[in-house]
């Protein structure tokens, strides 16, 4: 069972080890002894940005993620690829709070909730099929 300084480290070593990810920066690591928060930006080896934030809870069936905010942008940072979160302004989406915009603000899909480490795999799947930004 992973504490919040072990989930932290996993993330770390996920960001470094992963082959679609050429740089990455920790703005905010906040652990505290159940819960904490993590900020990050990556630069992705195409040249797009992510900035992700999740603050997460520490319970005995795991880490939870309790607000998320995760936004891929194209290497300009003006065109939106994707954002998931978790904001609750959408309760007409069936699975609501959870949902991502597809490449406009307006263009809303349900999702699941998410992790950093959920993110990753997506991301590093999407990378490498050059078709998977456009779909939900």
């Amino acid at each position: 069972m992973l504490s919040p300084e072990d989930y932290i480290h996993r993330v770390k070593a996920t960001l470094t080890q992963s082959p679609v990810i050429a740089t990455w920066t920790m703005l905010n690591e906040t652990i505290l002894s159940n819960r904490g928060h993590i900020r990050v930006r990556l630069t992705l080896q195409n040249g797009d940005f992510v900035e992700a934030s999740e603050f997460f809870y520490f319970k005995e069936t795991g880490i939870e993620q309790q607000r998320y905010r995760y936004q891929w942008m194209d290497s300009t940072k003006t065109k939106l690829r994707k954002r998931w979160d978790n904001a609750p302004h959408f309760p007409e989406i069936a699975t609501f709070p959870h949902h991502v915009h597809v490449e406009q603000e307006d263009k809303v899909f349900p999702s699941t909730m998410l992790g950093i480490l959920d993110l990753v795999a997506l991301l590093e799947s999407a990378i490498t099929d050059t078709s998977a930004p456009n779909a939900p």
